[in-house]
């Protein structure tokens, strides 16, 4: 959505999350099961899913738990930034463990699909002035002292400046 008077760009999702929200919580009831609580941040505090050692999902539950990070990376996409480091956090749990994912991490997806829940209102908006530095406000250093041996790697088959 483009605002004319301020010539600035707007995204938002909230429809869309809410309609992703509504047919999540279908597919839960039907397992008797439902987003919990009203949580106040993108994934439960203290949680590390690189550390989980919970059961394995099956394979339909990792295609479900796939298709869940789908949508969420989908969100993420549309401007929903607060939620970008753990929606990446428990995708790259799928790189890093052959597509295993565990009980666990889904467990945090459904806490952040909550989270958006009750945090559904959420807006980006991109101003498209240039911004102009003032480079003289930025103190130069010389950071040789620390990083005597440091020497730029370069591939061997770089061309000139």
């Amino acid at each position: 959505m483009v605002n004319p008077r301020e010539n600035k760009t707007s995204l938002n999702a909230t429809n869309d999350i809410k309609e992703a929200i509504k047919c999540l919580e279908m597919e839960l009831a039907k397992v008797g099961k439902t987003l919990k609580g009203k949580p106040s941040t993108p994934m439960q505090p203290k949680y590390r899913p690189e550390l989980d050692v919970s059961p394995i999902l099956n394979p339909e539950q990792a295609s479900y738990y796939m298709s869940l990070i789908g949508i969420l990376r989908w969100a993420v996409e549309l401007g929903r930034i607060d939620i970008f480091i753990d929606v990446s956090l428990l995708s790259s749990i799928l790189s890093s463990h052959m597509c295993q994912p565990r009980v666990g991490h889904l467990e945090q997806v459904l806490h952040i699909f909550a989270y958006l829940k009750h945090h559904v209102n959420s807006n980006m908006v991109i101003d498209p002035k240039y911004i102009t530095w003032d480079s003289e406000a930025f103190i130069n250093q010389d950071w040789s002292e620390f990083y005597k041996d440091a020497k730029e790697q370069l591939p061997p088959n770089v061309p000139s400046p």
